[in-house]
């Protein structure tokens, strides 16, 4: 079908999944590299005689601009709006190919692209199998899936492939006391971008991915109703991957509860009751995020006599009620972060004995690091913590006022604090700048 998507402005919130400029289908509007002005005002029908542009405002230009050079159209960058195309436009005011996206669903075949105009469509989906691009026009913002507590709002569990995508949408009031609320994967692979799970029914979980291969961009996790003991985002077996993801438990005790393979990345995790990050036999990679829950920001472990998970948290802000983190039986690796806890900053217990501390700053914790082993803790800085070390004695550490600029909120450090330069030492370490790595999450390699 391949139509065009008429009828809803110019230019679009979000493209179909791995759209390209250059991609067939694709058509590009106005003019080429390098115009700085809005527009050129040639003259020419054809466009291919650059003598008479003169490269202003008010662009009347058409497509297939072949200038390339002259005095007017040098360098032009302007290559204008690009319209997508789709293979379904569904519309619930009846201006598309269907008024539901069950009914595209059910209509579609792996591969198609289904387009959803700004609408509040009341039903629940199941992609069926089909590996689909799924994706509201004009973002989350404007196009809901509203489930009405009929049951869980989005299944992907039919072995959906990679290229499955649910993007530009909010989803609400899904129900499933026993289950996901608002999305369950299983067996699947799903990329959610630009996704808002808000006010989603009773549950154990809004999100269960249970051996799913998800990515999540842009991903919101907010105000649901989470049954004690239950979690935002269930993830056991698979993977997960998530960008710009920001997570609120509710009531519940778990923002994320992971036994897979995570990796996290400018993330904000929050749970006031319980863990930010609950991590059972996975591996963990967390880099510039902020993780906090009321008990612990962290709290992962391996439950093996030999530590075989690894957790890597870099430029992270790990806040805890009593405990910033905790991690057992693992192989740990922490660089350029800020831990604080009543108790303690990081708990260390039965960890790989080459686990290590390396320029976190550990504040107002009655120990900033308690471990049961002398593992490697060194370029450390310590605020208002009654001791630095319990069980393990930290080396070359720097005490006092880090100056932060708004404690806890802010984290970046003045020129003048004495974190600056005082982190490990080894050029591969430095910072971003080429200068000797800062103590803290503005420090190291991994800064941006």
């Amino acid at each position: 079908m391949s139509r065009l998507l008429a009828g809803h402005g110019p230019v679009l919130a979000l493209l179909p999944f791995a759209l390209l400029a250059c991609e067939p289908g694709a058509i590009a509007i106005g003019d080429k590299a390098g115009d700085t002005g809005l527009a050129d005002t040639d003259t020419d029908t054809d466009d291919t005689d650059p003598s008479d542009d003169t490269d202003t405002t008010g662009d009347t230009d058409t497509t297939g601009d072949t200038d390339t050079g002259g005095p007017d159209d040098t360098g032009d960058t302007d290559q204008g709006p690009i319209i997508p195309t789709y293979d379904i436009l569904v519309d619930c005011e009846g201006g598309g190919d269907f008024l539901t996206i069950q009914e595209a669903i059910d209509a579609a075949v792996s591969g198609d692209r289904i387009a959803l105009a700004p609408c509040e469509y009341h039903e629940r989906i199941d992609y069926l199998g089909k590996y689909l691009d799924i994706y509201g026009i004009e973002g989350s913002a404007e196009t809901v899936i509203d489930a009405d507590y009929g049951g869980t709002a989005v299944d992907v569990e039919g072995a959906e492939s990679d290229f499955t995508r649910l993007a530009g949408v909010s989803v609400e009031d899904g129900y499933d006391p026993a289950g996901g609320s608002a999305l369950e994967v299983h067996y699947a692979s799903l990329k959610l971008e630009d996704v808002v799970f808000a006010g989603n029914g009773e549950s154990y979980a809004v999100a269960m991915l249970t051996v799913g291969w998800v990515d999540m961009i842009d991903v919101v996790f907010e105000d649901n109703d989470i049954l004690p003991g239950g979690q935002a985002i269930f993830a056991d077996g698979g993977s997960l991957s998530a960008t710009n993801l920001r997570a609120d438990c509710g009531a519940g005790d778990y923002a994320l509860w992971q036994h897979n393979a995570t990796l996290l990345l400018d993330n904000e995790l929050t749970c006031d009751a319980g863990y930010g990050l609950y991590s059972y036999h996975g591996e963990l990679q967390v880099k510039r995020s902020r993780i906090e829950g009321g008990i612990s920001g962290i709290y992962a472990y391996d439950e093996l006599d030999t530590p075989s998970e690894r957790a890597y948290v870099y430029n992270s802000v790990i806040g805890g009620g009593v405990e910033g983190a905790r991690f057992e039986y693992m192989s740990v690796y922490l660089a350029n972060n800020v831990f604080w806890g009543a108790d303690a900053g990081v708990v260390f217990l039965a960890n790989d004995p080459s686990s290590w501390l390396l320029s976190n700053v550990f504040v107002g914790a009655a120990c900033g690091i308690s471990t049961d082993a002398a593992y490697t803790a060194a370029y450390n800085g310590f605020w208002n913590t009654a001791a630095e070390g319990c069980g393990v004695t930290p080396t070359a550490s720097v005490s006092g006022d880090p100056g932060f600029v708004a404690f806890p909120d802010d984290l970046t450090i003045a020129g003048s604090s004495p974190l600056v330069d005082a982190g490990y030492p080894d050029a591969t370490w430095n910072d971003l700048d080429g200068t000797r790595n800062d103590i803290g999450i503005t420090g190291g390699r991994w800064a941006e």
